[in-house]
């Protein structure tokens, strides 16, 4: 995230005789990313990129506290100097208005009332740096509250006070379907779960943390002001805000858990402001809920993990003064207890290391090779089997897809898959993306269906995650593989699936099983390997949902579960000795006949049997290679004479089968 800093308004808060440029080179080189500088009128602006963990850096007062630190690395003198904060008037009332709290998601809470305000433009100083940084003046009430967001790192909200009629705010979470109409106009149906303040009677008066609402905002009528700030829950900050589509600025950094100390800052600088910049006075004691404090983690560090890791040696003396520009305070060598706006970031020594480092300077740190034993790394063999399997249909000339994890509802619906057992998405950002996928195959035949009009002839394949429902649990995600052509391609298909079973040392399971869809998926073309999977020629009736009109042939594997049967030892079988006998067995078959099926079982029917595979298909007519072999001799036409005349047997009284001739 970028934001834009005037060096004018950094001045307040860094006294330093660095230039623009050396605070660009210095800061870029030890902290936040200085992008570029843009001169605007008499004045340079900083483009800053603030990395998200950050937040403590994203604001004028922020980027000083870097600069002050960093600086001195360089040899110039950097001061960080204080927001200049006038006493508050202790003559005057509590607050009248009653905060209740039921969201238990808020971490402090500050409010106070300013009376008398005259609203009108801010001054041009006002105006011309909320321009700088990108924001429009409105008014000088709402300018204060942009101004001090910008300006200390923490937003704020200013509420018209004799619009809260009912004197009451409770914080609470949204029920699904309340409405409510923002600032800006627009109508909002909420999903439920929400922060947001009601007065007691179920008016909704603010959506906390994101943006207020059309009902108590300020306008020229305003002559009493609510400042209010609320620290609330990150993650409910993101969720209001992504899930209704409000992006603002307030959003932006209250989703990244600014720290609540720094709260009290805000509203004191907003106060003085107010009451300097609208002739309004101070109408109430400050009300301060401070309920979760953030916990600071003691973290230890010793001299020689520093020097491991950085492989350099810094002075004690070095490290302990990085240390407290940074604002830490460090109770004996080495134990380091961050500040309050570092709470989030700063928990292991590593944390407190990387600040040295950064401080210190990377530049500084002399290429060397590491000290010590090298850490043992296992590889994991599932990513292993995965890359292996890639090379391998690259080299077989297959092209590789990346296809998006989300399909939509249509596809969804032609793939027979069902919703209930499929993952939905909140916020879909798309109509094309609505579901978690349960199967590649969608992905992979959209992908078909788009590259047919760039080239007829397709080899393409996807191995990649699918996510497999499970009732009130995350999902299960499983990698499997699709390998798919254009054309009639089974016997390749089948070569395809049996030399990947090969690779991973597992014999190839056949079965009776279809493939488990929701949907006829193959013609009567197709193999299935049970829990493996599956190949075959996708059946014309689902391939003209798709507007397909060619024929497609597909594999699909089940990668988990070779993993899990995966043998990679494999066994020496020599060269045999004495020739095999090879012949054709055809035979005619019933409808609805399986291929698979029948090899399996007459396989078994004699130990002489090397191996039995599927050759030909003629309208009903099935053609088998069987071959014979003996490792002790060779084998003669009587010695198979009676093997044949078995499998011949077992096809005709197991599957139906006549045979046509024998070879």
């Amino acid at each position: 995230m970028n934001i834009l800093i005037p060096d004018s308004w950094l001045r307040d808060f860094l006294k330093t005789k660095a230039t623009p440029k050396d605070i660009q080179r210095c800061v870029s080189l030890c902290g936040p990313s200085v992008e570029r500088i843009n001169k605007v009128e008499n004045d340079f602006v900083y483009d800053v990129e603030i990395t998200t963990n950050r937040v403590d850096a994203y604001s004028v007062y922020g980027f000083a506290r870097e600069a002050a630190a960093i600086l001195p690395e360089f040899g110039y003198a950097a001061r960080l100097l204080p927001f200049p904060l006038k006493e508050l008037h202790p003559k005057v009332p509590a607050l009248d208005i009653k905060i209740t709290d039921h969201s238990s998601s808020t971490n402090r809470v500050l409010a106070i009332k300013l009376e008398n305000v005259t609203l009108a433009p801010s001054p041009k100083w006002l105006t011309e740096r909320l321009e700088k940084v990108g924001q429009r003046p409105l008014n000088n009430i709402i300018d204060i509250t942009n101004y001090v967001m910008w300006e200390t790192g923490h937003p704020a909200h200013a509420f018209d006070y004799d619009r809260l009629r009912e004197k009451h705010i409770i914080i609470r979470e949204a029920k699904q379907g309340e409405k409510l109409v923002t600032l800006d106009g627009k109508k909002y149906t909420l999903r439920g779960g929400e922060v947001l303040f009601d007065d007691g009677t179920g008016t909704i008066i603010d959506l906390p943390g994101v943006m207020g609402t059309l009902n108590t905002i300020v306008t020229n009528e305003t002559k009493n002001v609510l400042l209010f700030i609320e620290n609330t829950n990150p993650a409910k900050i993101r969720y209001a805000s992504m899930g209704l589509s409000i992006r603002t600025q307030a959003a932006t950094i209250n989703e990244k858990g600014p720290d609540p100390t720094l709260a009290y800052t805000t509203i004191r600088r907003a106060i003085d402001l107010t009451c300097e910049l609208t002739h309004g006075r101070i109408g109430s004691k400050l009300y301060d809920h401070y309920i979760h404090k953030p916990t600071i983690h003691t973290v230890s560090v010793s001299g020689d993990q520093l020097s491991l890791y950085l492989g350099t040696e810094i002075k004690p003396h070095r490290v302990i003064t990085i240390l407290k520009r940074l604002g830490f305070s460090v109770t004996s060598r080495y134990s380091v207890r961050p500040p309050t706006w570092r709470a989030q970031d700063i928990k292991i020594p590593e944390d407190v290391i990387e600040e040295v480092a950064r401080i210190y300077g990377y530049h500084n740190i002399q290429t060397k090779l590491p000290q010590g034993e090298p850490p043992v790394v296992l590889p994991d063999p599932q990513l292993a089997w995965e890359q292996e399997i890639k090379v391998r249909l690259r080299d077989w000339g297959f092209t590789e897809l990346y296809t998006y994890s989300m399909i939509s509802q249509k596809l969804m619906d032609i793939f027979g898959l069902d919703p209930k057992k499929a993952y939905k998405i909140s916020n879909p950002l798309s109509e094309e993306w609505v579901y978690m996928r349960p199967h590649l195959f969608p992905s992979v035949l959209a992908a078909v269906e788009q590259n047919l009009h760039v080239r007829d002839s397709l080899k393409l394949f996807e191995l990649s995650i699918v996510y497999r429902f499970r009732p009130n649990d995350l999902p299960q995600e499983t990698p499997s593989l699709i390998v798919v052509w254009t054309g009639e391609k089974f016997r390749e298909a089948k070569g395809i699936a049996e030399a990947l079973f090969q690779l991973f040392g597992v014999p190839v399971p056949l079965s009776t099983e279809s493939d488990k869809q929701g949907l006829k998926v193959y013609t009567d073309q197709h193999l299935s390997y049970g829990s493996f999977g599956s190949v075959g020629v996708v059946h014309p009736e689902l391939l003209a949902k798709m507007n397909i009109h060619t024929p497609v042939t597909r594999v699909y594997l089940d990668i988990f579960e070779l993993v899990k049967h995966a043998n990679p030892i494999r066994k020496y079988v020599p060269i045999a000795k004495y020739p095999p006998i090879i012949e054709d067995l055809s035979f005619i078959v019933p409808e609805g006949f399986q291929v698979g099926p029948l090899i399996e079982v007459l396989s078994r029917v004699h130990k002489l049997i090397e191996s039995i595979t599927f050759l030909d298909a003629y309208e009903n007519k099935r053609t088998f290679r069987v071959t014979y072999s003996d490792p002790t001799k060779t084998l003669t036409g009587m010695d198979i004479a009676p093997i044949r005349q078995k499998l011949i047997e077992y096809a005709g009284e197991k599957f139906g089968a006549m045979v046509v001739t024998a070879k």
